[in-house]
């Protein structure tokens, strides 16, 4: 473990925690006093992105001082590190010499956090200045509840969806079936595994995940759990670290209905949509393997039959090759 400090910049090369995150390092000086939030932003090749997240997140109606941001680089390559420290000097940096993954990286980031909660910011999503006091304030009031996020927009505006409840067989059924998108079989799927339905974001909602983009957390609550499995790369890893909450406390999140962000998506892996369906089902298998043994078996039949009958209709239809060739990916590498 190395630690050199340039100014504020301090640069942790790859750090191997214990995993436990109740055993917060203290032993830096970050320069900052008893801050409310941290505000952890995992890098990876986005770096235009990156220093235009950072620059919306003083505009909140949050005292500066009253907010720590530490950037967990995940070895960009695209010139990110030298951009940052010419343009915010002042940060906290975590240089990694490998990939470390969403999850693991996140870890790093709250192992040396300072602040009473977490907020967890992807690079392309962008913090509108009433934000983090109305999140920060939601969980100041309300005990019961173990994280609360934001609506989330895409760049023109639209609607998008950013959370749902544990994928139980029956909802990874509906789901991958498009059952639950069925208007004459949603009643069957009252709490689906991704709530799509634009009218049920309209006011707040207590859901069992929240989308990784912009999520807050107290840190406590992230530390008894030990974060983020670090074994997931990508894709459901929040919603397997909701699961393990939701265990520990007993609790569920909110989604808040009167603030927003805008989230473009994707940006650090430019991967397709069947290529990220791909993925999220190997996080769900990851999950039940972990979770439920048990059902294992069960659940693979249900995603291996809704990834054929995606194979089977994209088969006439041109536009849909390159999904395709990724769904076969899938059954290769099974």
């Amino acid at each position: 473990m190395s630690a050199v400090s340039k100014t504020h910049i301090i640069y942790l090369e790859d750090l191997n925690y214990s995993n436990n995150l109740l055993e917060n390092l203290r032993i830096y000086d970050w320069r900052i006093m008893s801050p409310i939030v941290s505000v952890i932003i995992v890098s990876y090749n986005t770096k235009s992105l990156l220093l235009d997240c950072i620059a919306k997140i003083p505009t909140s109606s949050l005292p500066k001082d009253q907010i720590e941001i530490i950037v967990v680089d995940n070895h960009s390559t695209d010139g990110t590190l030298p951009a940052l420290s010419s343009a915010y000097p002042t940060l906290k940096v975590i240089k990694n010499t490998v990939n470390r993954g969403f999850g693991g990286a996140n870890n790093q980031g709250a192992d040396v956090a300072q602040g009473k909660y977490l907020l967890f910011l992807n690079t392309d999503a962008f913090l509108t200045p009433t934000v983090l006091p109305t999140l920060i304030s939601y969980l100041d009031s309300h005990p019961r509840v173990v994280a609360v996020g934001p609506k989330y927009l895409y760049p023109d505006g639209s609607f998008q969806p950013s959370a749902g409840y544990f994928p139980t067989l029956t909802r990874v059924m509906g789901w991958m079936w498009g059952l639950d998108r069925l208007p004459i079989l949603k009643y069957f799927f009252p709490r689906p595994y991704h709530q799509e339905n634009p009218n049920f974001y309209q006011s707040n909602q207590e859901v069992e995940w929240l989308m990784g983009a912009c999520i807050l957390l107290r840190r406590r609550d992230f530390a008894a759990v030990s974060g983020f499995d670090s074994k997931i790369f990508m894709y459901c890893e929040e919603v397997e670290l909701f699961l393990r909450l939701n265990q520990k406390t007993g609790m569920n999140c909110i989604y808040e209905s009167s603030v927003s962000i805008t989230h473009i998506g994707s940006a650090s892996t430019k991967k397709s949509g069947a290529s990220r369906l791909v993925q999220e089902l190997r996080g769900i298998e990851y999950l039940y393997a972990k979770h439920y043994p048990g059902q294992l078996g069960y659940l693979r039949l249900l995603l291996y039959t809704g990834v054929l009958l995606r194979l089977i209709v994209f088969a006439f239809i041109p536009a849909k090759h390159e999904a395709m060739l990724e769904y076969k990916k899938y059954f290769q590498n099974t």
